[in-house]
């Protein structure tokens, strides 16, 4: 059940880290083509005749170089905060991947062990648990799988 949990788990961060690596890449697009822009905007300022004229000159599009600076400004904080986004989602994965790990070395090393052959799965795995602690445990998962697994580990004994 609690590797049922991790799976979907993890196939719900995945996705979600497609979506925000996909997000990511789009915003990464838009800077590059607001920084072209930029670029040709203000080569299209510069005449031929302004390194030799004597008084200052009014730039054309001054209010597009603005906006285009306030956009860029913003598609930046945009991306670091995305980027933010991507790396504790990438470590959510990694933690998921890591409980599950150790979930399935911890069975492994239970399953060495000897097991009785005449009793059924039902009779060897009734144990009673309190549900509210269970709930308490499953609450704990997505957050502290750690500390999760402490807890279901104290209410097995």
């Amino acid at each position: 059940m609690i590797f049922e949990l991790l799976d979907s788990y993890e196939k719900e961060l995945e996705e979600s880290l497609l979506e925000k690596k996909k997000e990511l890449e789009d915003v990464e697009v838009k800077i590059l083509e607001t920084e072209k822009m930029l670029q040709l905007v203000k080569e299209e300022n510069q005449g031929f005749f302004t390194d030799f004229t004597p008084r200052p000159i009014a730039e054309k599009n001054s209010d597009k170089l603005e906006e285009l600076k306030q956009l860029l400004e913003e598609l930046s904080v945009s991306k670091s905060s995305l980027e933010e986004e991507f790396s504790f989602i990438d470590h959510r994965v990694h933690e998921v991947r890591q409980a599950k790990r150790e979930l399935e070395s911890d069975s492994s090393s239970a399953d060495s062990g000897v097991k009785p052959s005449n009793v059924s799965r039902e009779t060897s795995c009734s144990v009673s648990i309190d549900p509210d602690k269970l709930h308490l445990v499953l609450s704990f998962l997505p957050q502290d799988p750690i500390r999760a697994k402490i807890e279901l580990e104290s209410l097995l004994r």
